[in-house]
């Protein structure tokens, strides 16, 4: 008959292989960026909660296609983090020209994600793009250059 120190050993060595099999596939401290992986959506837009509404001025010389000035309204978006590491940014937005008609277009970023504990940075060499922020359990918070010398402020939520 087996002693109380036995079973235990035995219980303890029967069970070890089964927890290395769970953290293997656990979406925990051991896969960070399955657990962070999901849909965001776009709560914040430079700064500005959605729909968010900006005014381009007449002769603005970064937007020459809107000579008159425009309304331009950032309306959705969505950020997918894959638990492959990469990940897709899209903002949909309408732009009103100055005594036109509306249009709809959209803004769209793809490239590679990483997670170190709550900091989060999205990188696309294509578009060379980085961008550092953070991921506090179901929101992602980052600023990037607004190409003025100022950063603007973005965040979506799960």
């Amino acid at each position: 008959m087996l002693t109380r120190k036995a079973k235990l050993f035995l219980s303890l060595t029967a069970a070890t292989p089964l927890l290395f099999a769970v953290a293997c596939t656990d979406n925990g401290i051991f896969n960070p960026l399955a657990d962070a992986a999901g849909t965001y959506q776009l709560t914040v837009y430079a700064g500005k909660t959605l729909p968010a509404h900006y005014v381009i001025q007449p002769g603005d010389p970064n937007y020459p296609n809107y000579p008159n000035g425009a309304a331009f309204d950032v309306v959705d978006g969505t950020l997918v983090l894959n638990s492959n590491g990469t990940y897709s940014e899209t903002n949909n937005y309408v732009i009103t020209p100055t005594g036109g008609s509306s249009s709809t277009s959209f803004f769209r970023s793809q490239g590679a994600w990483n997670l170190s504990g709550m900091d989060l940075t999205l990188s696309s060499q294509q578009e060379g793009r980085y961008v550092t922020g953070t991921l506090d359990v179901d929101t992602v918070n980052y600023q990037e250059s607004n190409g003025n010398g100022g950063f603007d402020a973005f965040e979506y939520k799960r």
